[in-house]
This record gives structure tokens, C-alpha cells and sequence, in this order.
């Protein structure tokens, strides 16, 4: 497979000095979103969709969140195949072994360490039925990380987003500014509506999904190499605001 060339200029969306500022401040706190960002949660539950129903798919072509559901309704399938498209991105034994992205593990190395594992989080709307499996999933593939630090439901009535802005809002009354990475258009627009002032939401779209707003506060960062919708770029920017702190 041929590999684009990558120019990080092409991978970068938003206000570069504002993004540099609030990475060399090292009293910012990091919050992560997991699936999609630490988790390689898309890799496992296609692999299992394309066992069960024989459809081909590509984590670089999702193009919206009922991917799987489309896939089989144009494949002409229909019936429990349409009902259960989906299921597995909401099995807590199956994301249980998900791997990690490429490159996210050099990426938390250098925000643990610059930033300090207390001003690092994990913010997940998973199920609060997922909170053992998350916890266990952490544990083993990031060591370093302060599990106590993972923020989820605690209540599956809980809006995800309510959750999410909520966290958001008492993490950023504790911190000069407050970055918020997440794969999930909905989470990211909510947190830019929110009007968090010193929030900067940092949003890595998933495939070809990307988003229909803009603000001041918002950076698009893409994956690459795309076909592996690895981290490298966001691996790149962290390292290219830091490293410029020191000239």
C-alpha cells in the first residue's frame, strides 16, 4: 500500500501559537478520550463485524458513526444482521482487548512526564458497566497512568456529553488551561459550546468523519499513515510545541 507523504502542515488545523502556548505551560492538565484515541476499539470490532457478516472494512473510510449498519444494509442484509451491526462497540469483553493506537504511547509518555500523572486524565462516556474492564485495560497497557484518574459514568442515565463538559469544567477551575483530545465530533462540539475559556479542544476525526463547526479554541489534528489511523501527527505536534519552548 502506498503511503502519502506527510507534511504536518496538511495534518494541522487551528491556531498554532495558541496550541504552543498551552502545551509549554506546565501546570496544563491533559484529558483523554480512550476509545478512539488510546484504544484501537475500531480494529477489534471490525474484525469481528467482517467474521460474522463476510463485509469487507476499512477504519480509514468511516464516514459516520452507523458505518457498520450502512455497510449492511447496502450489502442487502437485513433482519438481526442490522440489528446487531453495532453490538460490539458496547461489549466490554471484546474492548477489553483492544490494542493501542501507534504513537499514543509515546504521546502519553511525554504529557506524564512533562505535565505530571496527576494533570493527566481519561474521559470515557462508557458504560458504567465498562468501569473494572477500563480500569484493567489501563492498568496493563499504560503502567504509568493513575487509574484514579479515569472519569467515567457512574450512572448509564448520565447524557455522555453532560458528563463530559461537566468534567471539563471542574478540571479547568483547578488549571491555567485544561487540552481535551477526543476522536468524537458530538464531545468536541459540546466542549466548544460549553465556552470554556480556557479550554482547547483538540478533535482527531475518525476516517473521513470531521467536523462542521469552528472556533478559536478548536484544533483539528489527522491521523496517519491513514490507513493505520495511527497518532503520528499528534505525536509530532506535541513534540514540535515542546521542543520550541527551548530555543
Amino acid at each position: 500500500m502506498e503511503r502519502k507523504p506527510f507534511y504536518w502542515r496538511e495534518m494541522f488545523t487551528g491556531n498554532w501559537d495558541l496550541f504552543q502556548k498551552v502545551l509549554q505551560n506546565p501546570e496544563t492538565i491533559f484529558v483523554y478520550d480512550i476509545d478512539g484515541i488510546w484504544a484501537n476499539s475500531p480494529k477489534i470490532v471490525l474484525k469481528r463485524f467482517t467474521e460474522k457478516t463476510g463485509i469487507k472494512t476499512n477504519p480509514a473510510e468511516i464516514d459516520e458513526w452507523n458505518y457498520l449498519t450502512n455497510l449492511v444494509k447496502k450489502a442487502g442484509l437485513d433482519g438481526d444482521y442490522i440489528k446487531n451491526a453495532e453490538v460490539d462497540w458496547y461489549e466490554p469483553e471484546i474492548l477489553a482487548f483492544a490494542q493501542k493506537y501507534l504513537y499514543i504511547t509515546p504521546v502519553i509518555d511525554k504529557t506524564l512526564g512533562y505535565y505530571g500523572p496527576a494533570r493527566n486524565f481519561a474521559l470515557t462516556s462508557r458504560d458504567p458497566k465498562f468501569k473494572e474492564s477500563t480500569t484493567d485495560w489501563v492498568s496493563w497497557k499504560i503502567p504509568k497512568f493513575k487509574t484514579e484518574n479515569i472519569l467515567i459514568r457512574s450512572d448509564s442515565e448520565t447524557n455522555p456529553s453532560v458528563f463530559k463538559v461537566d468534567n471539563l469544567i471542574r478540571l479547568a477551575s483547578n488549571a491555567p488551561w485544561v487540552v481535551y483530545i477526543d476522536d468524537h465530533t458530538e464531545f468536541t462540539k459540546a466542549a466548544v459550546e460549553a465556552n470554556i475559556s480556557n479550554c482547547l479542544v483538540v478533535n482527531i476525526p475518525l476516517g473521513k468523519i470531521m467536523p462542521d463547526f469552528r472556533h478559536d479554541r478548536l484544533i483539528v489534528i489527522k491521523r496517519y499513515p491513514e490507513y493505520l489511523q495511527a497518532m503520528y501527527p499528534l505525536m509530532f505536534m506535541i513534540d514540535k510545541a515542546l521542543v520550541a519552548q527551548s530555543y
